[in-house]
């Protein structure tokens, strides 16, 4: 009886101490995922590489970037997005074009990564986009919604019928 309360204690604080092993992990080195934001920005995501999850510290780094005809930007800082932990941004607009953009960390611990990235203007808010083939948006909506209502007056047109001609 005695021997069977020993060994549950042991197991039991063994699994605790196993299912607290990622939390030892936490520190150390970390990993960068570097990335274009899909306009003129840049993106970082940090990790540590243990385990895997996100550093929960403040991260300090910067970003150079150098242009495909040798141009050079930076370092530029990047800093802490209010869109997650560990999810950094570049303070400014990349110019456009092509870039291998190469992210520098010094703190908590040293890391670097390097990416491609292009680095493309978005319309500005609230401007019209052109719509495919220069048709008009109003066009594209158009078409659908009038097969739709094509389509719907021909169901009650055949319904119609068949009801006309199955009476006696």
């Amino acid at each position: 009886m005695i021997r069977r309360v020993l060994v549950a204690a042991v197991l039991g604080v063994l699994v605790t101490l196993f299912a607290a092993g990622p939390a030892w992990a936490h520190g150390g080195p970390i990993q960068l995922l570097v990335r274009g934001d899909g306009g003129q920005g840049i993106t970082v995501t940090a990790t540590y590489i243990r385990d895997g999850h996100a550093v929960d510290s403040e991260i300090t780094m910067s970003y150079t970037a150098v242009s495909l005809s040798g141009d050079t930007v930076g370092p530029v800082d990047l800093v802490a997005s209010a869109e997650g932990q560990a999810f950094y941004v570049s303070k400014e607009k990349l110019p456009l074009g092509d870039w291998t953009v190469t992210v520098n960390a010094v703190k908590p611990s040293a890391a670097t990564a390097t990416a491609s990235v292009t680095s493309v203007a978005l319309p500005e808010p609230g401007s019209s986009v052109a719509a495919p083939g220069g048709m008009s948006t109003a066009v594209l909506v158009g078409i659908p919604v009038a097969v739709a209502v094509i389509g719907v007056v021909v169901v009650i047109a055949l319904r119609r019928r068949r009801l006309t001609t199955a009476r006696p």
